[in-house]
């Protein structure tokens, strides 16, 4: 069997309509390196880079509905941004040019630092900013949409966790304390310094 691009888009399909799971895909895969009788065409690296890939989940990319949503796209569009997704460092040089853009120094942050995140993330605009805090303590607050007084606006997420809702945020996490952002989907950005920020 000669394997194409079509025939690993319906699989995506199928895991995004719970027909198959994770373990089915890297039995798959696995079936297909290992067999004297299937190939693909060599010059698609696409195809051998998708395979491996869900041979070797643990290494690799985890197998959920949102990278399987990359992968699709990947397949279909040759647009591949499953290491935005997934990888923080992948994060750190478009961090450092933004910081130097917007005259700021670079001053990132663990992946595991705990920031405050709104639940309504979907909604645009998306707004960050960063105090000035004690090492340890919650520096970001990043919200969708309009702001809420409301106490519970914000809720603790582990910052790693932005990479698979909304990485291009993490694109402005190395914003020196004192910064704001504000960016939408259509490619509008504004960031600015707010001294108020560093009051106590």
């Amino acid at each position: 069997m000669s394997l194409e691009r079509k025939q690993l888009i319906d699989l995506c399909d199928k895991y995004l309509n719970d027909e198959i799971d994770a373990n089915d895909l890297s039995v798959f895969a696995f079936k297909i390196i290992m067999s004297d009788d299937d190939d693909w065409d060599d010059a698609d690296n696409i195809i051998s880079k998708t395979l491996f890939e869900w041979n070797n989940e643990d290494i690799n990319f985890p197998i959920n509905k949102i990278n399987i949503k990359l992968w699709k796209n990947r397949l279909e569009n040759n647009i591949d941004e499953l290491k935005e997704y997934n990888f923080w460092n992948s994060h750190i040089e478009k961090q450092k040019e933004i910081c130097e853009k917007y005259n700021s120094k670079w001053k990132p942050i663990s992946k595991n630092l705990k920031i405050g995140v709104s639940e309504n993330l979907d909604l645009e605009p998306i707004n960050g900013l960063r105090h000035k805090t004690e090492k340890g303590e919650v520096c970001w607050f990043i919200w969708g949409g309009e702001y809420s007084e409301d106490e519970n606006f914000f809720k603790p997420m582990c910052a790693e966790h932005l990479l698979q809702r909304k990485p291009k945020v993490v694109d402005y996490l190395g914003l020196d304390e004192g910064f704001r952002f504000l960016i939408n989907g259509k490619g509008y950005e504004d960031v600015w310094f707010d001294e108020k920020l560093l009051e106590k």
